[in-house]
């Protein structure tokens, strides 16, 4: 890789990233707003909210993983 030419990150991965980031939004607002849904017609039941961020962590885990290994790759081309 030249100096010219542009990081070309992963699409997948980022996307991964931004699907665990918004999990992770939509999990801590409600948590910090009790009784206020994002999703109107979405089922609840006890601790949504911690299986939405955890939900959100584990979607970015392979996402910054991926990332990490991309990188050394980028810089060795």
């Amino acid at each position: 890789m030249t100096a010219n030419q542009p990081l070309q990150l992963p699409c997948r991965l980022l996307l991964l990233d931004l699907t665990g980031a918004l999990l992770i939004a939509m999990g801590l607002f409600e948590l910090f707003n009790p009784g206020t849904r994002l999703i109107p017609d979405s089922p609840t039941f006890p601790y949504h909210e911690w299986a939405l961020i955890t939900a959100g962590l584990a979607s970015m885990l392979p996402a910054v993983s991926g990332l990490l290994a991309f990188l050394p790759r980028a810089r060795r081309r």
